[in-house]
């Protein structure tokens, strides 16, 4: 049996998804771990600034989550191939 080009890359996309779909939890837990870290990054330049309204927080855990999603579903379509 041999392997299709989407087969060899079919496991790196769902190590990938994988990592998106974790990855709010340890956003998370950097921003609300500790007082001080929390007041340095909402304090801090533009970007990081907005990360202490609960929409913006919201929008980026969901969007990691939906993009971790797609690459996994990607990945497991590639392996049926």
């Amino acid at each position: 049996m041999t392997t299709t080009t989407s087969g060899k890359f079919a496991s790196p996309i769902l190590g990938a998804g994988l990592l998106l779909v974790a990855s709010p939890i340890v956003i998370y837990w950097f921003i609300h771990g500790d007082t001080e870290r929390y007041l340095w990054i909402i304090n801090g330049p533009a970007p990081f600034s907005s990360l202490g309204s609960g929409p913006i927080q919201l929008y980026l855990y969901a969007g990691l989550v939906a993009l971790g999603c797609i690459l996994i579903v990607t990945a497991l379509v590639a392996r049926r191939r």
